[in-house]
This record gives C-alpha cells, sequence and structure tokens, in this order.
C-alpha cells in the first residue's frame, strides 16, 4: 500500500470520530431536548443555519479533532494495546464534552442541559470505542493479509537481533515484512529460523537506503562497540525522514524501562523500573487510595471509639502506636497503628532479640510477650491497622504496596536488589499478606513485593484487595 492510500486510511478514524460525535449529540438533543432540533428530514433541510451556529459547529468539530490529537488517538498505535486506546478516549471524550459545556454556555443554548451532556458522554463514549474497535480489526484483517505493510531492517544480526524480529515477525497484527539485516559479520540467519539474510553491511547501508524500500530501521548493535556507526544510522534515518528505533534495553538489565519527553525541545529519555503503567496510571491509584481511604475512615469511625475504649482498658498506656518507618525511595513518616503491645515495647526489643524467630533483617517472635491481650486480637484480625488509613490519606502510604519497614529493619538489608521495593509507595497489603506471610522468608517476601512492582496495574490492586478481605476474615493476620 503507497503512503499516500496509507494516509488516507489512518485520516478515515478522524472522520468517523467527528461523526460519532455529531450523531450522539444530536440523539442526545433529541432524546432530551426535542424542540431543539427539526422534527422531521423535511424540517432539518429547511433549518437555517445562522452565523454563529455555522461558527459553533466549525469550532466543535475543530476543537474535537484537536483534543483527540492531543490525546495521542491519531498517533501510530500499532504497539499500543486496545484498553490504553479505550481509555484514552474516555478521557478526550470527557474533555470534549466539557467543551461543549462551554460553547453551549457562551451562546446562550439554556436547553442543553446536564441530562443531554450525560448522554452525550455515554453514547459518545461507547460509539466512538466502538468504531474504533470495528477500524483496528479492520486494519489488523488488512495487515494479516498481507496489506498495508511496512518494510523494516533490522541493523544487526547477532542472537539479541534475531530474537526481537522473530517477535515482531509473529505478531502479524503489527503489520511487518522483514527486508533484511544490516551487519559487518555473517551469522547464519536461516538456521535460527528466519526467511531473511544479510542484505549489506552497515558502511553500505547508506547507499542501500538509495536504492530500495525501507519504511522503518531497528538498531540491535552492541552500543559500546559500535556507538559511532549506531550515531551515524540515527542521524542518517533522520535526515532522509525513516522511522528508527532502538531497543531500550540497551544495558540487558531485565527490568530497565525507558519513556521519552521534551524539555523545550530538548529530548529526554527517562529509564525506570517497574510496571510500564506506572509513569501513566499512578496518579488514578493516587485517586482511588483518596477516595477509600475517606470513605473508610468515616465507615469506622465509630469503631475506632470503641476499639479505643478497650485497649484503654486493658492495659495502661495511649490507644495509638506511632513509629518511624521508610516509605517511598526511602522517606521517612510516621506510621499510625492500634498500639497492641505493652508501653515502652520498642526499648525491651533490645533484650528479645535472641527469640527472633524470622531470617533476615525483619524481626518477629510467635508468642512475643510484649503484646497485650486486646493486642494478640487486633493484630489476629488486622484491625490495628485501620488508623493507617490515616497514613493512606495524606500520601504516606497506599491501599496496596510493600509495607513499610522499620527503620531497624530497613537499615539490615544488604543485598542491593531488595532495596527496590522502596520504589513503590508502601501499603497496606500486597502480594505476600494474602498467602502464607508468616511462613514466608525474608528474600521470598521481598521477591514477591518486586513481582508486585514490576506487574502492577490498578487491576492488580483490586486483586489484592480482594484477596485481603478473606485473609482479615478468617483472621489469618500478623
Amino acid at each position: 500500500m503507497t503512503n499516500l492510500r496509507r494516509k488516507a486510511v489512518d485520516n478515515v478514524t478522524r472522520v468517523l470520530d467527528i461523526v460519532a460525535m455529531l450523531l450522539t449529540f444530536a440523539f442526545a438533543l433529541y432524546l432530551h431536548a426535542p424542540k431543539a432540533i427539526p422534527p422531521d428530514i423535511i424540517g432539518f433541510l429547511s433549518y437555517k443555519f445562522s452565523l454563529s451556529n455555522f461558527m459553533a459547529l466549525f469550532f466543535l468539530v475543530w476543537g474535537w479533532s484537536y483534543l483527540f490529537s492531543r490525546f495521542g488517538l491519531y498517533d501510530t498505535r500499532r504497539f499500543t494495546g486496545i484498553l490504553v486506546e479505550w481509555f484514552d478516549v474516555v478521557r478526550a471524550v470527557t474533555v470534549g464534552v466539557m467543551l461543549f459545556g462551554a460553547v453551549s454556555v457562551a451562546f446562550g443554548r439554556h436547553h442543553v442541559n446536564q441530562s443531554v451532556f450525560f448522554t452525550f458522554w455515554l453514547s459518545c463514549t461507547v460509539l466512538t470505542v466502538l468504531e474504533r474497535w470495528l477500524y483496528r480489526q479492520y486494519i489488523i484483517h488488512l495487515r494479516t493479509s498481507g496489506r498495508n505493510l511496512r518494510h523494516v531492517v533490522f541493523i544487526g544480526s547477532n542472537a539479541r537481533a534475531i530474537e526481537l524480529a522473530k517477535k515482531i515477525l509473529s505478531r502479524p497484527e503489527f503489520g511487518y515484512r522483514l527486508t533484511g539485516f544490516v551487519d559487518d559479520e555473517i551469522h547464519h540467519i536461516a538456521d535460527k529460523g528466519l526467511k531473511a539474510r544479510v542484505i549489506c553491511t552497515i558502511q553500505e547501508f547508506p547507499a542501500f537506503l538509495e536504492k530500495h524500500v525501507v519504511d522503518e530501521v531497528y538498531i540491535v548493535l552492541p552500543i559500546k562497540k559500535y556507538y559511532e556507526e549506531i550515531r551515524s544510522i540515527i542521524t542518517l534515518c533522520q535526515d532522509i525522514g525513516i522511522i528508527c528505533r532502538v531497543p531500550s534495553n540497551w544495558f540487558e538489565i531485565q527490568t530497565l524501562m525507558t519513556v521519552s519527553f521534551e524539555v523545550d525541545d530538548e529530548p529526554i529519555m527517562t529509564v525506570y523500573t517497574g510496571s510500564s503503567h506506572q509513569l501513566e496510571y499512578m496518579w488514578l491509584k493516587r485517586l482511588i487510595d483518596i477516595i477509600f481511604s475517606a470513605a473508610a475512615l468515616l465507615l469506622f469511625s465509630p469503631f475506632f471509639v470503641i476499639l479505643a475504649i478497650w485497649i484503654k482498658l486493658t492495659s495502661p498506656g495511649p490507644v495509638f502506636f506511632t513509629q518511624e518507618r521508610i516509605g517511598y525511595n526511602r522517606r521517612t513518616f510516621k506510621m499510625i497503628k492500634f498500639r497492641t503491645m505493652v508501653a515502652g515495647a520498642e526499648d525491651l526489643q533490645e533484650h528479645l532479640e535472641h527469640l527472633n524467630e524470622a531470617d533476615g533483617p525483619a524481626f518477629k517472635i510467635k508468642d512475643d510477650p510484649r503484646i497485650t491481650p486486646a493486642g494478640k486480637w487486633l493484630r489476629k484480625t488486622s484491625l490495628d491497622e485501620i488508623p493507617q488509613l490515616l497514613n493512606v490519606l495524606s500520601g504516606d502510604m497506599s491501599l496496596v504496596g510493600p509495607r513499610p519497614l522499620p527503620t531497624r529493619d530497613a537499615a539490615g538489608i544488604e543485598k542491593r536488589w531488595q532495596k527496590r521495593r522502596f520504589s513503590m509507595r508502601p501499603g497496606l497489603t500486597c502480594l505476600w499478606q494474602i498467602g502464607k506471610r508468616n511462613q514466608m522468608r525474608f528474600e521470598d517476601w521481598m521477591k514477591l513485593d518486586l513481582e508486585y512492582i514490576d506487574s502492577w496495574s490498578i487491576r492488580l490492586d483490586f486483586y489484592i484487595l480482594a484477596k485481603t478481605i478473606p485473609v482479615i476474615i478468617r483472621g489469618t493476620g500478623h
């Protein structure tokens, strides 16, 4: 498919988005404000468009297209998951409906009320998601049928380059056609299961581009050995307008992730570890923390009084216990809990170190003599941790995340990889707490924390919260 035809196919989405917007807005008006539009086709055809109406329509169509562009909905999305696209659609439509509200107020359209906006938002979201899904299926059909393909060249023919080529070519919906490999060394590519060959050397590649169709270039060369060649190829692709892709994991660190942005036209590459969702959806995790913690505090506030009285009656000392813990990126904060031990329990720990049953830097005694009668039940049911909702509300903690370690335990961590657990905001519960946490070794506990960080998503948080409730009910806490 030619570039002109490919561009025409891509622009179909813009037209479909605008059509979906106009149809659903007309539907919302017809449903809730029927007097605002002509009742039949004759009335519609004889409807007089004033200059203000025409300007409003032009502004809304332009603004709608501009909003969708700003949300990246017209960028190439070969590698973007469909759920990510749907979430971006919801965000764009929500802002677009707010735009409609501003325009309707500016032009004095008082018949456009809240019911119209809500129906418009809901129907436009559904229809836009549907038409984009159908369009995506159509494009996938074209690519799997051998049409709308992009000719790709891999710079490098080492084992890593071949493995990456296999992964990309195994996804026909990406729409790639492998032209070949470029390398100074001869590797037996056919033996690795790929029907391709080394088409030229690195020095001959500029001349090859002058005579052959190449849409994209993947550079998979050892950066230390080929730094100048890599820079030269990137410059070459930039000069002639060919997309150049470089695997971000240049340094072969398995957990390395990257994302780019610009500061005053200066391109910056961010290198980080963890889930690919962290930079984009962490705000949603924080919003859920605020809503749920505030609601839970209101719900449990009467219960606070009962537990406070019980703690006071069964042992002398304060109702709450605060302790300095290590939080996000080693920030310290005061974690608050219901007191479950005798007053001054921290001062007594030094005399009990020889009874410690936990491995690693953690400290745990099955029948800790410092625990009060009320504290034993509170720990078993995990109700002693309810006040930590205040830490969640203030932002020191999250509902789900690695448990915050006391300064003593954090200082005792010797293995560097275990310290990556501090790269996520600590939480009330995590993966290790929904398993056999009392029998878990410290190193396995740390591995579960890192597994959570590397696979984090909003869906995983809800899964852990749902699995934590039965643990509390069964009384298998602490």
